[in-house]
Protein backbone atom coordinates (compact mmCIF):
# COMPACT_ATOMS: atom_id res chain seq x y z
CA UNK A 1 0.00 0.00 0.00
CA UNK A 2 1.13 3.75 -0.80
CA UNK A 3 1.26 5.94 1.55
CA UNK A 4 1.27 9.92 1.36
CA UNK A 5 4.91 10.71 2.43
CA UNK A 6 7.04 9.62 4.99
CA UNK A 7 9.81 12.34 6.02
CA UNK A 8 13.10 11.11 7.45
CA UNK A 9 14.61 13.62 8.94
CA UNK A 10 19.13 12.90 9.66
CA UNK A 11 21.43 15.03 11.12
CA UNK A 12 24.74 13.95 9.05
CA UNK A 13 28.14 14.60 9.36
CA UNK A 14 29.10 15.76 6.38
CA UNK A 15 29.56 18.95 4.22
CA UNK A 16 27.50 20.12 1.45
CA UNK A 17 30.07 19.50 -1.02
CA UNK A 18 30.73 15.99 0.48
CA UNK A 19 27.30 15.25 0.39
CA UNK A 20 26.38 16.49 -3.28
CA UNK A 21 29.73 14.47 -4.76
CA UNK A 22 28.54 11.19 -3.24
CA UNK A 23 24.20 11.86 -4.62
CA UNK A 24 24.69 9.99 -7.33
CA UNK A 25 25.94 6.55 -5.93
CA UNK A 26 23.35 7.47 -3.28
CA UNK A 27 20.51 7.49 -5.62
CA UNK A 28 22.10 5.22 -8.05
CA UNK A 29 21.19 8.00 -10.44
CA UNK A 30 22.81 11.25 -11.68
CA UNK A 31 19.25 12.59 -13.15
CA UNK A 32 17.83 14.73 -10.15
CA UNK A 33 16.57 18.71 -9.91
CA UNK A 34 18.68 20.90 -7.54
CA UNK A 35 16.92 24.13 -6.69
CA UNK A 36 18.28 25.76 -3.79
CA UNK A 37 18.48 23.75 -0.90
CA UNK A 38 15.94 21.14 -2.35
CA UNK A 39 16.80 18.46 -4.56
CA UNK A 40 14.02 16.45 -6.40
CA UNK A 41 14.24 12.97 -7.81
CA UNK A 42 10.88 11.70 -9.54
CA UNK A 43 10.68 8.21 -10.57
CA UNK A 44 8.15 6.14 -12.37
CA UNK A 45 6.43 8.78 -12.92
CA UNK A 46 4.43 8.37 -9.66
CA UNK A 47 7.44 8.41 -6.81
CA UNK A 48 8.89 11.68 -5.43
CA UNK A 49 12.07 11.74 -3.15
CA UNK A 50 12.57 15.38 -2.10
CA UNK A 51 15.68 15.99 -0.11
CA UNK A 52 15.91 19.40 1.66
CA UNK A 53 19.64 20.36 2.96
CA UNK A 54 19.46 22.10 5.89
CA UNK A 55 22.39 25.08 6.84
CA UNK A 56 26.16 23.43 7.70
CA UNK A 57 27.46 23.65 10.74
CA UNK A 58 30.43 22.70 12.85
CA UNK A 59 30.03 20.38 15.95
CA UNK A 60 33.13 20.49 17.85
CA UNK A 61 33.79 18.11 21.16
CA UNK A 62 37.62 18.63 22.71
CA UNK A 63 39.82 19.52 20.04
CA UNK A 64 37.86 17.45 17.40
CA UNK A 65 35.94 19.53 14.75
CA UNK A 66 33.04 17.76 12.37
CA UNK A 67 30.97 19.15 10.18
CA UNK A 68 27.21 18.83 10.37
CA UNK A 69 24.11 19.40 8.20
CA UNK A 70 20.25 18.73 8.71
CA UNK A 71 19.12 15.84 5.86
CA UNK A 72 15.33 16.05 5.39
CA UNK A 73 13.76 13.47 2.75
CA UNK A 74 10.37 12.90 1.86
CA UNK A 75 9.34 10.25 0.39
CA UNK A 76 5.75 10.85 -1.64
CA UNK A 77 4.52 7.74 -3.79
CA UNK A 78 6.46 4.92 -2.07
CA UNK A 79 5.57 1.90 -0.48
CA UNK A 80 6.55 1.46 3.45
CA UNK A 81 9.13 -1.20 1.83
CA UNK A 82 10.05 1.30 -1.16
CA UNK A 83 11.21 3.97 1.13
CA UNK A 84 12.69 1.90 3.58
CA UNK A 85 14.80 0.43 0.48
CA UNK A 86 15.69 3.57 -1.08
CA UNK A 87 16.61 4.81 3.04
CA UNK A 88 19.26 1.93 3.71
CA UNK A 89 21.02 2.54 0.49
CA UNK A 90 20.90 6.10 1.10
CA UNK A 91 22.65 5.54 4.02
CA UNK A 92 24.60 3.11 2.50
CA UNK A 93 26.12 5.80 0.83
CA UNK A 94 26.93 7.97 2.80
CA UNK A 95 28.23 5.32 5.48
CA UNK A 96 31.85 5.53 6.65
CA UNK A 97 33.78 2.92 7.97
CA UNK A 98 36.45 3.46 11.36
CA UNK A 99 38.89 2.07 12.99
Amino acid sequence: MISQSITIQKQMGITEAEFMRLLPRALETSVYDVKGAVITVMSDGVKCLSITLGPESVRQIALMRMPTMPVTLTFSGYTQAEAEDALSRFDRAYQRGGG
